[in-house]
């Protein structure tokens, strides 16, 4: 569903960039800080989730060996038929999506499962990296990935940030769980709640609150046009050089999701539905592979998803 352009006097990157430095932000501290009354704090707000301009925050585990999550995805007989039989049994499952390209189903479990069909590609997720999206046009976007590719022989590169954690993360507790349990797919989630439904004291919730970054990522996602000006497509690379392609595809106005399942890099990427939404994707790998900074690649197109 298209939205109606933005008509609000604040810009929505604005918001976004109050939810990166506290994703728990109150809405009437959003007020303040734009010093409007919390009705109107309140509009924007909604109005920059309702759109699918700002994704509420959500949250996710780092690759300790006791958080691993299974990555699987599949050549199924009819992916749809799947979608709605999964339904009825979620025991460990995260998400699936049906998919269009090298895959036609994904699943995310944190338990190793037997699927159906043709395993196409399997592993176990690295920690994540999120872009923070630069607050400008498609268009500028472009320009700026070009002129990076046309100097790649001055890059500089860095440690990947797609790590992972080849120890148990010992602080972990049932406790602890219940907390992630209630965060993982909105970090906004009323402390009054998590107290009502874990039995955790205060204290203790607002501990897993303050030490999140060392075990897991508070992911926030932003795009500029609302996410359904977007085609969601995840690309399966092989490559050595993460820090190059993380570099490039951070250019991007919309957030861009990586990590690492074994050898190959997963990029989940935010695109325009146009020519050139679709052609500086794989312009950039083109531009690469003659670099040999990248090797072979392919996507798949996700269609739609289940989060339960």
């Amino acid at each position: 569903m298209r939205h109606a352009p933005w008509s609000y006097s604040v810009d929505p990157y604005e918001i976004f960039t109050y939810l990166m430095e506290n994703p728990r932000i109150p809405k009437i501290e959003i007020a303040r800080k734009f010093n409007v009354n919390p009705k109107t704090g309140q509009i924007w707000w909604d109005a920059a989730i309702q759109r699918g301009i700002i994704r509420l925050p959500i949250f996710r585990r780092k690759s300790f060996l006791n958080f691993r999550e299974y990555f699987y995805f599949l050549n199924v007989e009819d992916p749809h038929e799947l979608y709605e039989e999964m339904q009825s049994n979620l025991d460990g499952i995260m998400y699936y999506s049906v998919q269009t390209g090298f895959s036609n189903f994904q699943i995310v479990s944190t338990k190793k499962i037997n699927p159906p069909g043709e395993i196409v590609l399997f592993g176990e997720r690295s920690d994540y990296y999120v872009s923070t999206p630069r607050n400008c046009t498609f268009q500028t976007s472009i320009s700026l990935i070009e002129k990076k590719l046309s100097s790649l022989d001055l890059f500089k590169p860095t440690l990947s940030p797609l790590v992972y954690h080849n120890e148990v993360f010992e602080e972990w507790d049932n406790l602890m769980e219940r907390i992630y349990q209630k965060l993982y797919n909105n970090f906004r989630r009323p402390i009054r709640e998590i107290l009502r439904t874990t039995n955790a004291y205060s204290d203790k919730i607002m501990e897993w609150i303050r030490n999140r970054d060392t075990f897991g990522h508070t992911i926030i996602m932003y795009f500029p046009e609302g996410l359904a000006a977007y085609q969601p497509t995840t690309y399966c690379i092989e490559t050595e050089h993460d820090s190059v392609l993380i570099d490039l595809f951070s250019c991007l106005p919309a957030s861009t999701i990586f990590y690492r399942l074994n050898k190959k890099l997963m990029i989940s990427t935010f695109l325009p539905f146009t020519l050139e939404g679709k052609l500086i994707a794989r312009k950039t790998l083109s531009v690469l592979r003659k670099k040999e900074l990248a090797g072979k690649y392919t996507n798949s197109i996700d269609e739609y998803d289940y989060r339960p």
